[in-house]
């Protein structure tokens, strides 16, 4: 008798989701129209460097431990872009912890409505492939200014 070999999959972005937004907004225009809709306080922090040490800008909400997360982080920008997506993607807005479908579908459709938005949308983090190296660079980049806060 063959023994089955057990795999263990991991879900390393457990409670992530992902808005790609498609703007000609600055990052602190959207920045606050998101603060606005959706009564955060999104901040700006230091840049968020890729791998061909592009500067990125990056703001982060932490809505506490039982809140949700939020991180705003271009992607595109006229150094270059860091990832491309389909349909073309200048922004991500990242949400860590629970949110319902219904809940989701609101946020989603408020940032639609800002003018200058061109399209948003929910990236599937099954299908791309491109996210979870982006997601780790985003973590490890909050990681940092979290530790660099408490000093």
């Amino acid at each position: 008798m063959v023994k089955k070999k057990r795999k263990l999959v991991v879900e390393p972005f457990d409670d992530i989701k992902i808005v790609g937004v498609c703007t000609h907004l600055e990052d602190y225009k959207l920045a606050w129209h998101i603060n606005n809709l959706l009564n955060i306080n999104l901040v700006k922090y230091d840049d968020i460097y890729n791998e061909d040490d592009l500067a990125f800008s990056f703001y982060l909400y932490d809505g506490g431990e039982n809140c949700n997360t939020f991180n705003l982080v271009e992607i595109a920008n006229s150094e270059g872009r860091w990832v491309k997506f389909f349909p073309p993607t200048d922004y991500l807005l990242v949400i860590r912890n629970f949110i319902n479908d219904a809940n989701l579908q609101i946020l989603l459709d408020k940032i639609k409505h800002i003018e200058g938005v061109a399209h948003a949308y929910l990236i599937d983090l099954e299908t791309n492939n491109k996210i979870d190296t982006l997601l780790e660079d985003i973590e490890m980049h909050e990681i940092d200014i979290v530790s660099s806060m408490k000093k």
